[in-house]
């Protein structure tokens, strides 16, 4: 009888050493998707996870006293991971659309976003008119909300064509490619071009702007989604702009 008493009190000891707010494993640990090459909202540095989407969802795994665990995949591959329910949450400044929203729940948006076009600056690409843009190679990652645009607002035009854009598995291989002159143009989110053009000789070539929004994803039905924005309302506008703010200096 001893034995299972002293066996039942290193149970509870270990169910309370997983109930608290952490990054490890634990029987009821909140499985995280990502995709970690979209600065400043989430990347990675020296081996370890930062960024505002980090921030604020770090923020509510506080509050809550929760633990998740992050995975890193490929753009796509953060977006299936959700949609198939292998995870919980998925963030790294993820545009929310209608199309998005026939299989995944959002949050509340938690700030704008614009498209950039952006070039290398000794290219010196500016476009004024939109029918330009044939004559330029266009790439970005795969699965990102630019191609819906595309598809269905620059190719009815004749500006664009989805099948001549070129494919990437994440940022970091479309501006290798730009960098090294094998790219005219690279989609990038606002947010992201802000860091870029501190690091590499990019400017803006064009700006697409007023119709973009950036939330948190989360698989059809998810509870877990009605409490983060419980949360996020809790915590107010000013403090979600402090930590977008911080990130975006």
């Amino acid at each position: 009888m001893k034995k299972i008493a002293i066996l039942f009190c290193l149970l509870y000891l270990v169910s309370l050493a997983v109930t608290g707010c952490g990054k490890n494993d634990g029987p009821s640990v909140i499985k995280v998707a990502v995709c970690p090459t979209s600065p400043p909202n989430m990347f990675e540095e020296k081996g370890q996870y930062l960024g505002m989407d980090l921030d604020i969802f770090d923020g509510f795994c506080r509050a809550r006293g929760l633990q998740y665990k992050i995975t890193s995949y490929d753009w796509q591959g953060m977006l299936g991971a959700v949609i198939g329910k292998q995870a919980d949450v998925a963030f790294s400044a993820i545009s929310i659309t209608d199309k998005r929203k026939e299989v995944m729940d959002f949050s509340k948006p938690y700030m704008d976003n614009t498209w950039n076009l952006v070039s290398l600056k000794d290219r010196n690409i500016l476009i004024n008119d939109l029918g330009d843009l044939k004559k330029y190679s266009i790439g970005y990652p795969r699965g990102m909300a630019y191609s819906d645009f595309i598809k269905e607002k620059l190719e009815p035009q004749g500006i664009y064509k989805l099948s001549d854009v070129k494919m990437y598995p994440t940022y970091n291989e479309v501006l290798a490619d730009l960098r090294n002159g094998n790219l005219d143009l690279a989609f990038l989110d606002g947010s992201v071009a802000s860091v870029y053009r501190k690091k590499m000789n990019i400017q803006d070539s064009y700006v697409f702007t007023g119709f973009d929004m950036f939330g948190f994803a989360f698989p059809k039905g998810s509870q877990l989604r009605e409490d983060f924005d419980r949360y996020l309302t809790q915590i107010g506008p000013e403090k979600l702009q402090a930590i977008v703010d911080k990130w975006m200096k």
